[in-house]
């Protein structure tokens, strides 16, 4: 059959169909398409990470090259087809929603841009920049879904049901979470979409949950957490992990928002007339910061060991994830903050776990994880859900709900930023 045909075809027999079950029928092909995507971006960025970690391994001087040459070229690239795939993702997805309507949302969640989007990711992690996936899954997916409103043209507010639920579905099938992808949904996204959207969302994300676990199985991003139940005696480091995990979670989001205010002047000037050269000076900081501990990536893989109990994590760490994070952040390039977030409250947890007993060593790195990645975003419920489905730790619910509240109030008290938001309105005319 002729592929041109195929589309017109397919839309008069959507046509003949009930409104209600036409629009059904296309969100859930959506979702299951944005589960497709998502899976294939996950092997195709687990794929080239592990090249890279085999180069490093054989020649120690390889980030020095990979990275600066890397994102020059990744700049390149986003320059000649990408331009508005640059970052996490989920401002761009946010600024859609609100203008869902308008041709500002086609551009931002084009085609295009997804595919863009794709290729930087794939790029950025085979180089070793510091990011994840999970955020560029949300406008990876939202794009998908915001495709299909050819197929409902009479309905005018489901272009933005679709971009809801393409973005939670992106968050549901990157980490496997389907229940924290719910939550994202309407934490995050949906606070001006009409309840009817609730139904259609949390099909859709179940639906794209199903695709991720029947493509790679009923796995956990940072593996299992064997911990003892709950006791009153875990209220103190919690405390202060959550409050650490405020402090620099937030700070990271106020540095990436405001930029102007700490970056020196003549700084900024060199990075708009060298915007390449910037580039590189960014990834050759991260390369040196990754000669001394393997900050590359996402974190994902010496996360699990640390919280598995099967290594350690250097107290510099923490310190030279942040640099690489915001040195990523601050080239431009497509890239999420999700799981690097998680691995920089590993880094702050094993500050804080030599000072009580073993025995809740790894429950005070987990709740270090969700404190951090809720004081980066604050969005303290969706930070909760993610790390217990993530790591199957369900013994611990209640520390790490509160956790994650502790770190979202520190962060808006003392920054009053909040980062996607925030990043959001740049897109916004």
């Amino acid at each position: 059959m002729n592929p041109r045909l195929l589309l017109p075809r397919l839309q008069r027999r959507l046509d003949r169909l009930p409104g209600q079950t036409r629009s059904t029928l296309v969100l859930w092909a959506g979702a299951a398409l944005v589960g497709v995507v998502a899976v294939a971006l996950a092997r195709a960025s687990e794929g080239v990470f592990h090249g890279f970690q085999a180069l490093t391994k054989q020649w120690f001087w390889w980030p020095l090259l990979s990275l600066p040459l890397g994102g020059m070229l990744i700049r390149w690239v986003m320059q000649r087809i990408g331009q508005g795939a640059e970052g996490s993702g989920i401002p761009q997805a946010l600024a859609a929603l609100e203008q869902a309507q308008t041709p500002l949302a086609a551009r931002l969640l084009s085609g295009r841009i997804a595919l863009a989007k794709f290729v930087g990711i794939v790029m950025g992690v085979g180089s070793g920049f510091v990011l994840g996936r999970e955020g560029p899954t949300v406008q990876i997916g939202a794009a998908l879904m915001y495709a299909c409103r050819r197929f409902v043209p009479d309905d005018v507010d489901f272009s933005r049901h679709l971009i809801l639920a393409g973005g939670a579905a992106g968050i549901a099938a990157a980490f496997n979470t389907p229940l924290a992808g719910i939550v994202f949904a309407f934490e995050e996204l949906a606070h001006s979409v009409e309840h009817s959207t609730s139904g259609r969302t949390i099909g859709a994300v179940i639906l794209a949950g199903i695709i991720s676990l029947a493509l790679l199985g009923n796995y956990t991003y940072f593996g299992h957490i064997r911990v003892p139940s709950f006791n009153i005696a875990i209220l103190l480091p919690m405390t202060l992990v959550a409050i650490g995990g405020g402090l620099i979670g937030g700070l990271f989001s106020w540095l990436c928002v405001h930029q102007a205010r700490w970056l020196p002047t003549a700084l900024s000037r060199w990075r708009q007339r060298h915007p390449y050269l910037f580039v590189a000076g960014c990834g050759l900081a991260i390369a040196l910061c990754g000669l001394a501990l393997p900050v590359y990536g996402s974190g994902a893989d010496e996360t699990s060991r640390a919280i598995s109990g099967q290594a350690e994590l250097g107290a510099a760490y923490l310190p030279l994830k942040f640099i690489g994070l915001l040195a990523t952040f601050l080239t431009g390039l497509p890239g999420g903050i999700f799981a690097p977030s998680l691995a920089l409250g590993a880094g702050l947890g094993s500050w804080v776990a030599p000072l009580f007993g073993p025995d809740v060593h790894i429950k005070i790195i987990a709740l270090g994880m969700v404190a951090m990645l809720a004081g980066v975003t604050r969005a303290p419920i969706t930070s909760a859900i993610i790390m217990i489905e993530m790591t199957d730790g369900h013994g611990m619910v209640i520390s790490t709900l509160g956790a994650a509240m502790i770190a979202s109030g520190v962060a808006r008290l003392l920054f009053n930023t909040h980062l996607y938001r925030d990043l959001s309105r740049k897109f916004l005319p």
